[in-house]
């Protein structure tokens, strides 16, 4: 998750503008467009308010009416010999200068016809926008002027116009592209012009068979060392490739000079998030390869780390993705409490299965039993065959198999018998009570040497007494821990050292006690 927040990090890019700001600014822009073409006062009223005069240079320049947007743009700075084409032409320049930093607000404009007077500048100017160049921020005004019949109009500002040419100059079109839009037919599709719609598609294709160039490098690189090769190689195939398509088609994009309806796209990051995605799914499958391949893990594991990786790639790509509606403006907390009301209702509607899911990836990271080992929980004991997403395998001693929800196991106090260290031998000897005192002295010291001195028994807790006197017989204990861990090993090292106490007690000549009760009857006369 750590590398997923960085890329993240990295996405992000500055921008002014969000994806959702330049939707609601073209909604807003076609309604007021449709209500000046209906209300017959507003079109009575065009130029004689900064938004009327916009509104109209941008329905112009929609429908391709330049000569008609040229009324609204001050031209008395430039030459009388400027033509109608050069001035079209910088008409033109100025609109894609403006679209490159920019999504106009009417909202912010005045409908008045002494436009802002709050704003600190002359009365019969307003400030439309600020192109911020390399060289100095260059105001983009719109000031009322009169035209040729003496009515005040509001245009674009002739110190806008003679700014012009020192615009374009820096975030113009090269003459390449000039050249290649000329014999290009004229068309916008996805706010893209045309040479630069075809320029798209030719940076898409490059980058591809680029990327694909660096994958054949990249995996030839990788061949020369056997170790995590074939894990590497998978990593570069798909995710290291798609990632460096996304971010290379995304650095090119960037060159081509678009307008704000299409950079804007670029700007959120979202080439680059499709980046992080690729990139980041690609790590974690990564890891999840190279977990298992160096350690050399059970069948079950694996099944139960599938699911987990599952798990976080989908988290991954949740973050990633909410990251970027954040960044492209849109109010994510919304989205995350409908995420957060339908989980609730899922995990309602699955809580059994969600118990044991848990319930599975708490027998894995805690460990308490894996297959193989021999446990006992309840009334139930036998030999783990599998650990699984719902339910363990478990074999009984009587071979019949069940299987028992995970939930219960982890619920449950359980004894995992094969993690016994030391098997216990504990017996209890029946004498006679017939036995003389020193033999039966005789008998619990012989057995004490023999257990003190057997090489397979350890001190812990280690004795032999003559602990009760019961109604039908002496009882001699016999405590000792054993190095055996095994059943099997442990049951032939008990059988031995019952052999070697049984042969004490022939040689001290001296009986077991049979379970018995004595009867006297007396018979007295008469």
């Amino acid at each position: 998750m750590l590398i997923t927040l960085m890329l993240i990090s990295a996405c992000a890019s500055a921008q002014e503008l969000t994806i959702k700001q330049v939707k609601e600014r073209e909604e807003l822009a076609r309604k007021a467009l449709e209500e000046a073409r209906l209300a017959p006062q507003n079109k009575a009223r065009i130029g004689e308010t900064p938004l009327s005069s916009m509104l109209a240079i941008g329905e112009a320049i929609q429908t391709d009416d330049y000569p008609h947007a040229l009324k609204y743009i001050d031209f008395r700075l430039l030459p009388q010999s400027t033509t109608t084409e050069q001035k079209i032409q910088l008409l033109k320049q100025l609109h894609i200068v403006w679209t490159q930093h920019h999504k106009l607000d009417i909202t912010t404009l005045s409908d008045a016809s002494q436009g802002h007077e709050d704003d600190g500048l002359p009365a019969n100017r307003d400030l439309l926008g600020v192109i911020k160049s390399q060289y100095d921020d260059i105001p983009i005004y719109l000031q009322r002027v009169p035209d040729q019949t003496s009515k005040q109009v509001w245009k674009i500002s002739s110190h806008t116009v003679a700014n012009i040419p020192v615009m374009w100059q820096e975030f113009g079109y090269h003459p390449l592209a000039q050249s290649l839009a000329e014999h290009l037919p004229e068309f916008t599709l996805f706010g893209l012009q045309n040479w630069q719609f075809v320029s798209s598609v030719v940076i898409l294709f490059a980058s591809w068979y680029l990327t694909a160039l660096i994958r054949y490098l990249l995996i030839k690189l990788v061949a020369i060392s056997e170790t995590y090769s074939r894990t590497m190689r998978r990593l570069i195939r798909v995710p290291l490739r798609l990632f460096l398509f996304f971010i290379l088609l995304q650095w090119a994009m960037g060159q081509l000079g678009l307008s704000i309806n299409a950079r804007v796209w670029v700007d959120t990051g979202a080439l680059s998030y499709l980046a992080a995605i690729f990139l980041s799914l690609g790590i974690i499958e990564f890891s999840f390869a190279m977990y298992i391949s160096r350690a050399k893990q059970e069948q079950n594991v694996i099944a139960l780390l599938k699911p987990m990786v599952t798990t976080v790639k989908i988290v991954t790509v949740i973050v990633i993705v909410l990251n970027w509606l954040n960044d492209a403006g849109f109010n994510i907390t919304a989205i995350i409490t409908g995420l957060g009301i339908g989980s609730l209702a899922v995990a309602l509607a699955a809580q059994k299965s969600l118990e044991n899911v848990f319930g599975a990836f708490t027998l894995f990271f805690a460990r308490p039993i894996k297959p193989g080992d021999m446990c006992k929980f309840g009334n139930t004991q036998g030999r783990v065959e599998e650990i699984g997403l719902r339910s363990t395998k478990i074999r009984k001693l009587d071979r019949k198999v069940v299987h028992v929800p995970n939930s219960t196991i982890a619920s449950m106090e359980l004894e995992n018998i094969s993690e016994i260290d030391n098997r216990r031998y504990l017996k209890y000897f029946r004498i006679r009570l017939n036995t003389a005192t020193e033999k039966l002295k005789a008998l619990v010291e012989a057995i004490r040497k023999l257990i003190e001195e057997h090489p397979n028994t350890i001190e812990l807790e280690r004795y032999v007494r003559f602990e009760n006197i019961e109604d039908d017989a002496f009882i001699i204990v016999v405590n000792a821990y054993t190095t055996a861990s095994g059943r099997v090993k442990y049951k032939e090292l008990e059988e031995q050292i019952n052999f070697q106490i049984m042969r004490i007690i022939d040689q001290q000549k001296v009986e077991l006690a049979i379970p018995e009760q004595t009867i006297s009857i007396d018979n007295k006369p008469g």
